[in-house]
Order: structure tokens, then C-alpha cells, then sequence
């Protein structure tokens, strides 16, 4: 798989959409959420995902970040939502408008999930963020 470099995904970023995938894992009437630690939402328990790449199905894609960003994956999942996220431009975004197909991944009971260091913690919540709420259409 050929990755675009840093500096012109810098570029590419600031002028067009980045399409991504997230995955709202669910167990026990809880939300996993992991806290960020980069922008967009820097410091804000947020669902697990991330950016589609060229050439990727979105269960490579699920399988890419959950096991990233948790370190397992599921592959019991599907589709609940559209966001068109539309952040605000700060420095060090790794992207600011990203248009995202939102899947539940229903999992029989909660786990300590393995995050990783783009992250800072985890919590099962009842709640979703509320930028997600805002920004959500749902099916």
C-alpha cells in the first residue's frame, strides 16, 4: 500500500474531506470511548477509528484501528450513521472535515481495551460524545 508523505497529507488535509470509518463498540448498555490526545478533539473520550486508506475495505479498516487503538478488533459490525464532521481548523489537526460511516460493534461484555499512545485513557460510558450527537445522522 502506497502512504501519501507527511507533508503533502499536511497540504491535502487543509483542502479537501478525509473519508473515515469509526466503530462504537457496545457491550452491556456502555459505549467504549478512548480519550484523545491529538486534534480534532484533543482530550475528549471519542469513538474508535480512523481514516480509510486507498485500496482498503472497511473491514481492513476496522481491523487496522481497532487493533491500534485497542489492541483487538471485532468483526461483527454494522453500519448506524452518517457524520459530516466539520472541526475547527487548529494547529496540529490531522484533519478538520471528515465525512464518517459510523458502525455499532455489538460485543457480548465489557474488556480493558489496550490503547495506544495516540490515546490517554478509556471509559464504558452510557453517553456519546456530543460533537458525534450534533454532527450524527443516523439510519
Amino acid at each position: 500500500m502506497t502512504f501519501i508523505p507527511e507533508p503533502e497529507y499536511k497540504q491535502l488535509i487543509k483542502k479537501m474531506p478525509i473519508f473515515c470509518g469509526d466503530f462504537l463498540i457496545f457491550a452491556e448498555k456502555k459505549y467504549l470511548l478512548i480519550k484523545r490526545k491529538v486534534q480534532p478533539v484533543k482530550d475528549v473520550y471519542w469513538v474508535i477509528g480512523g481514516r480509510l486508506r486507498h485500496n482498503e475495505t472497511m473491514t481492513q479498516l476496522a481491523e487496522r484501528v481497532m487493533v491500534q487503538e485497542i489492541g483487538r478488533s471485532f468483526t461483527d459490525f454494522k453500519i448506524i450513521g452518517f457524520s459530516n464532521y466539520i472541526f475547527p481548523d487548529v494547529p496540529d489537526a490531522r484533519a478538520t472535515h471528515t465525512p464518517t460511516l459510523l458502525h455499532i460493534v455489538p460485543v457480548k461484555k465489557m474488556f480493558e481495551p489496550k490503547i495506544d499512545n495516540k490515546h490517554t485513557d478509556y471509559i464504558w460510558s452510557d453517553k456519546l460524545p456530543e460533537e458525534m450527537l450534533k454532527q450524527t445522522t443516523w439510519l
